[in-house]
């Protein structure tokens, strides 16, 4: 088989555009094919620390850019009076800092941009239509063309097309059940300014019966509030009876414009069973999706997209790109992060463990240092003693198993 490309990445999201501008960094060439044209809309702002090793390999500073310098998060429970503040400073050693909240049109075009400055190949407003791993290579048609490539690697976010069509995702129902949201502009520039600055671009999670808001701020005027719940039979008009039944976020608003109508997701949370065969593999949130609360979903998928890069570019030498166990060690490692998250959402939902540390008046320092750690999305170190003990719980504990070893023979996608 002749090949157009080595590699070809579905998506140009966050965990697409990483992992192309790392094969292509380390000189292999890479197709991009973004069936949406940048910029557009997306929720799902607020990073990690976690990600500030990846910015670097990418080589791009959100500094430069101008985003917003989050310094860590911030708990409410207005039922009870109770506030919180988690600053990823003051994690344990070694854990890195800070995180940036971002507005993710703006965000995305920069990292898809940079990818092709390296040297991919993007394709914008192409749709992927079938995909076919053959003995030498995977063939790809689109609604443009047709190409071939060494390796197929799936970036579409929470369409996870590969595992959709091979019907091997599997809903998360102990997690929220739907979510609705919206950007607010236009805020009060005193409360802008206590946002960004006098709380230092914070998240704030609110707790709420049966959920919990969001209220991330991206500067300039602007902020990005939602809700997720474990309700049935959401619509977008609880958003705004949510927010005025908050003091703090009908203060936050109070006089804002909302230039959208509020957005709506359900039955959002899932893991992809089968992320990997002969010659393709998936990342991001093609391989699995939890629970937003603590803001893992861009950044574990751009911390797994950078580990399945590496592990691609090292098969892609050695010419073993068609062996369809060649991701399962990868699998495992980035499963071990989702299984941390996927426990501690799990606890925020099911068990006050998180409840009465968050607001407890005198609280254990050396497992709030640990949860702060694990909040910043360091989850690969074995002396977090507050990590040791999410996931001794047999009762809390939640195990996303990736299927590995696939079949020897190339599998339909």
């Amino acid at each position: 088989m002749q090949h157009t490309h080595d590699v070809i990445v579905i998506g140009g999201g966050p965990s697409g555009s990483t992992a192309a501008n790392l094969v292509r960094q380390a000189g292999f060439s890479v197709l991009v094919l973004e069936r949406e044209v940048f910029p557009r809309f997306h929720i799902g702002e607020s990073l990690l620390p976690c990600d500030l090793e990846v910015f670097r390999r990418l080589g791009v500073d959100p500094e430069t850019e101008g985003f917003l310098h989050k310094a860590g998060a911030e708990f409410l429970d207005e039922r009870i009076g109770g506030h919180t503040v988690y600053t990823f400073a003051e994690g344990m050693p070694g854990s890195p800092d800070h995180a940036y909240q971002v507005e993710r049109s703006k965000f995305d075009h920069w990292l898809l941009n940079r990818a092709e400055a390296v040297g991919c190949e993007v394709h914008q407003g192409e749709r992927m239509l079938e995909a076919t791993p053959e003995a030498l290579g995977v063939r790809v048609r689109t609604d443009r063309a047709e190409y071939t490539a060494r390796y197929l690697i799936d970036a579409t976010g929470q369409d996870a097309v590969l595992g959709r069509r091979a019907k091997t995702t599997r809903q998360l129902v102990d997690f929220g059940l739907a979510a609705t949201f919206a950007h607010y502009e236009q805020l009060d520039p005193e409360i802008d300014r206590e946002l960004c600055v006098t709380a230092r671009g914070n998240i704030k999670v609110l707790f709420v019966d049966e959920g919990w808001h969001w209220a991330i701020p991206l500067g300039g005027g602007k902020i990005s509030i939602g809700l997720v719940t474990r309700k049935k039979g959401i619509d977008s008009t609880w958003l705004d009876q949510y927010i005025a039944a908050s003091p703090f976020l009908s203060r936050v608003t109070r006089g804002a414009v909302r230039p959208r109508k509020p957005g709506l997701l359900s039955s959002f949370s899932f893991h992809n069973e089968k992320q990997h065969g002969s010659r393709w593999g998936c990342t991001g949130d093609a391989a699995c999706f939890l629970d937003p609360v603590f803001s893992s979903g861009v950044s574990l998928g751009m911390v797994g997209a950078t580990h399945l890069a590496d592990t691609v570019v090292l098969a892609l030498r050695e010419g073993r790109e068609a062996d369809p166990a060649l991701l399962d060690a990868h699998a495992t490692h980035v499963a071990h992060g989702y299984n941390v998250f996927a426990t501690l959402v799990h606890s925020f939902y099911h068990s006050t463990l998180l409840h009465s540390l968050f607001f407890a008046e005198d609280p254990d320092m050396d497992l709030k240092r640990g949860l702060t750690t694990v909040l910043a999305g360091d989850l690969w170190r074995d002396d977090n003693p507050f990590q040791a003990k999410l996931m001794a719980s047999k009762r809390r504990r939640v195990e996303l198993v990736p299927q590995l070893h696939a079949a020897v023979a190339p599998s339909p996608i």
